[in-house]
């Protein structure tokens, strides 16, 4: 009887480990905030560059750039990337997001730009919260040094 439970516990051990080396390890790398597209760059030839459409005094807005990995296995589809953040001088918090509909796997770069009239309005982003979920587990988080939670 004794052979029989170690058996069966040698087994579940076994399968634990073979589980949780297919368990997916998410992790988020760096938040980094993208320099500004040139307005005043060159422009293929026979493209004119029209006054109306490139105010070159209009703020474009803010641009981060999420870098994460999934490895072990990946992730199954429906993981989304959540940016939040906060502005100087507008109240709350705002959020953007990037879903998934195909299985992730290895490294990944979600960019994330602030709308331009939220920019215009708020000013610049003054504090951030990028996630990682998928069906509301959290597999990932990392926050500017001024979040507050």
């Amino acid at each position: 009887m004794q052979t029989f439970f170690s058996a069966c516990l040698g087994s579940a051990l076994l399968l634990a480990i073979a589980v949780a080396q297919d368990a997916p390890q998410v992790t988020i790398s760096k938040v980094v905030k993208e320099p500004a597209v040139e307005r005043n760059q060159e422009f293929p030839q026979g493209m004119v560059k029209m006054p109306k459409f490139f105010d070159d005094d209009a703020r474009r807005g803010e641009t981060y750039a999420i870098y994460w990995t999934a490895s072990g296995g990946g992730l199954p589809s429906g993981v989304a990337v959540i940016f939040e953040y906060v502005l100087e001088s507008a109240p709350g918090v705002h959020a953007l997001h990037i879903q998934y509909d195909f299985k992730t796997e290895g490294p990944r770069k979600a960019m994330f730009t602030i709308p331009e009239k939220d920019y215009r309005e708020g000013g610049n982003v003054k504090a951030w919260r990028a996630r990682i979920v998928r069906a509301g587990k959290m597999f990932a988080e990392q926050t500017s040094s001024n979040w507050k939670k």
